[in-house]
């Protein structure tokens, strides 16, 4: 049986570099087709607008991979749930099939994801109140944070390395609706971060069952690291992924 398309989808702030060792990896490990989303709002972030660029970012990338007649897992970390849950409208397998095609999406595996509600953006969902340890930049529209290093890599061996690789993100992208709910229609599973401190386990998991209860079916599992398991526990990481393309670690 062919290994599946893994997509990876960063959060804010992230450049796709950010996967490269887990890439890596996986290559070794016979998973030849793996792609990381590279976010116009991170890549070109004073000059976006909305969240339209994102979003097409991901449909590119799936749509490459579903027109392939791959099967496809998008993982998605962090804000990056809310273009991910956006994008994927015709690019599941079964949506796909009814359409006589072959190939699409198969799973959806959050990493202390935001799972959204259709018409919600991340501030919203958070009743209007930004973090306080956002940073934002009014002439340029850009957002950064005040301690990337203590919020996302704290337990990464190379953490200040990775936090210094940081880039500003739109601010307008943190304010835009979502469009849809992927998470409905598609296979979900939820990684949860337990010592996570830019998205604490208990909001994590007030996601989760806020989705559960709208009839959203996701399984959970969790990993003892913070904002970024792939870099602190990369092992671990790595065996969590193998397991939902299907095998046995």
């Amino acid at each position: 049986m062919s290994k599946p398309s893994l997509i990876f989808a960063p959060g804010a702030w992230y450049p796709p570099t950010a996967f490269d060792p887990t890439i890596t990896k996986l290559n070794e490990l016979g998973y030849s087709h793996c792609h990381t989303v590279a976010f116009p709002s991170v890549q070109q972030a004073a000059s976006v607008k909305d969240l339209k660029p994102d979003i097409e970012a991901v449909r590119a990338l799936v749509a490459q991979e579903a027109d392939a007649g791959r099967d496809v897992i998008v993982v998605s970390h962090s804000w990056s749930g809310l273009p991910v849950n956006s994008a994927l409208d015709g690019l599941s397998r079964e949506e796909r099939e009814e359409e006589g095609k072959a190939g699409g999406v198969v799973r959806l595996v959050f990493v202390a994801a935001f799972i959204p509600n259709i018409g919600e953006s991340l501030i919203g969902a958070f009743g209007g109140t930004p973090p306080p340890w956002y940073v934002l930049d009014e002439a340029s529209g850009t957002l950064t944070t005040t301690d990337p290093y203590t919020l996302f890599f704290h337990d990464v061996p190379d953490g200040k390395e990775w936090a210094a690789a940081l880039k500003p993100h739109s601010w307008v992208t943190k304010n835009t609706p979502s469009t849809s709910a992927a998470y409905f229609f598609i296979p979900t599973y939820y990684l949860l971060c337990e010592e996570d401190r830019a998205i604490p386990l208990a909001v994590q998991q007030v996601m989760v069952d806020r989705a559960r209860r709208k009839g959203a079916e996701i399984e959970t599992e969790k990993i003892n690291t913070g904002h970024t398991p792939w870099l602190a526990a990369p092992e671990k990481f790595v065996a969590y992924i193998r397991r939902q393309a299907g095998e046995e670690v």
